[in-house]
């Protein structure tokens, strides 16, 4: 494709994905469902004003704009703040994600008999996507219990998701070919891929964080600004870089990079990158759910019949009774108990990540049926998910108006 054609593709993104956005807003819905309709009218499925192959040199500015949400979440992850919550949220996270992966294991089971595919459908219905509840907190300036569990849980649901995944996948695809289980390499290769992506991680945040204490806080105000765009860019590129060159995590590497990072520096300075990242990140917001948008079909929900249903389904009960069978183990308030649930349901880039790895693993036909249900869902739970949690933000009184202010309250960073 010419790159100059790209230019174009581009322009045409951001002005469409504006305007829907826009339009959506209207309706006191989410700018972020309006950009995902904007992307399903110009794309393949209707108008294909972008085709899948100008849809495929994009790509890259997803992987980017996920790098930036998952960094933005690590820099939410101060210990002080962590200290809070306690191992309790370990706990809650590893309930829910075990919760949900038993609710949809056990029902598409019973009801479709297929063992292998109730393991791969349970193991892709775990993650949760970070995306548009990061942004639809930064959005409205959403504050209180709600938003401030979601955010770390949102880090430490991504590494449980990878390793489930890792497992489930695995002995979904040996169910499929007939092959002997090895159980040692099931768990190894997660754990590997885990474990060097939090390494990787942790060396960018204390590099960041080291040159911020060395040099960067020495300068002007201004030059600050923009010097810590500037870095913290650099290294989420980078982040995007490696995960993608040695098969690594594109969520964990860049969320490590954010959470040592923030553990390095002030209130002051958090509050100066924030700003920085938060005002830059604005147009690739639209670029990255428009071009969500494109690569969407309706067609798939008609080929995915009522398997898709089941599936999404069991996924919506699974997120909201393991959400609230853990928040009641783990002493969380009621808020959480009934609310954080219906808060989860947006799936889009982590599991399109997890679904195209499965997919190249699995036979033709078994893998044409993962990829249509699995996509179907995505479809529904991105429309879907964003309204339902911007909605649950308001039935709980959690969005503040914008204040421009920065303060310690409690011992957290806010």
């Amino acid at each position: 494709m010419d790159p100059y054609s790209l230019l174009l593709y581009i322009a045409v993104i951001l002005l469409v994905g504006y305007v829907f956005g826009k339009i959506v807003g209207l309706l006191h819905l989410p700018e972020i469902s309006g950009y995902i309709l904007a992307g399903l009218v110009i794309g393949p499925s209707m108008l294909n004003l972008i085709d899948h192959t100008a849809i495929g040199g994009l790509s890259v500015i997803l992987n980017v704009v996920l790098a930036v949400i998952a960094y933005q979440i690590g820099t939410e992850l101060w210990f002080p703040k962590l200290k809070k919550h306690g191992v309790r949220i370990v706990f809650l996270t590893l309930i829910h994600a075990i919760g949900v992966a038993v609710i949809v294991f056990f029902g598409t089971y019973l009801l479709m008999g297929e063992l292998w595919l109730a393991l791969a459908l349970s193991a892709l219905a775990v993650a949760t996507a970070p995306a548009p509840i990061m942004v639809i907190i930064h959005k409205l300036h959403a504050k209180g219990p709600l938003s401030d569990t979601i955010v770390p849980f949102l880090g430490i649901l991504d590494i449980t998701a990878v390793l489930m995944f890792g497992l489930l996948s695995s002995i979904a695809v040996s169910l499929v070919s007939g092959a002997a289980l090895d159980i040692f390499n099931t768990l190894l290769i997660p754990l590997k891929e885990v474990a060097l992506s939090v390494i990787v991680g942790a060396i960018f945040g204390a590099g960041f964080g080291i040159a911020s204490k060395l040099f960067l806080c020495r300068l002007t105000k201004d030059d600050q600004y923009t010097a810590y765009l500037v870095m913290a860019l650099a290294f989420i590129t980078l982040s995007v870089w490696v995960a993608h060159t040695y098969h690594l995590s594109m969520i964990l590497i860049p969320l490590i990079t954010g959470m040592v990072f923030t553990n390095f520096i002030g209130k002051e300075t958090f509050l100066l990158q924030d700003s920085a990242i938060e005002h830059f990140e604005r147009p690739f917001i639209i670029l990255f759910f428009t071009i969500v948008g494109l690569d969407m079909s309706l067609g798939v929900l008609r080929d995915a019949g009522a398997l898709a249903l089941l599936y999404i389904f069991f996924r919506v009960v699974g997120v909201i009774v393991a959400n609230y069978l853990g928040a009641t183990i783990t002493g969380y308030p009621a808020t959480i108990k009934k609310h954080m649930g219906l808060s989860l349901l947006s799936q889009g880039g982590v599991t399109i990540g997890m679904l195209i790895a499965l997919t190249t693993l699995l036979p033709e036909e078994e893998a044409r049926i993962i990829q249509t249900v699995v996509l179907s869902s995505i479809l529904f739970f991105e429309i879907v998910g964003p309204a339902v949690f911007q909605s649950t933000l308001e039935k709980v009184g959690e969005i503040k108006p914008p204040s421009g202010m920065f303060s310690v309250k409690d011992g957290e960073k806010t």
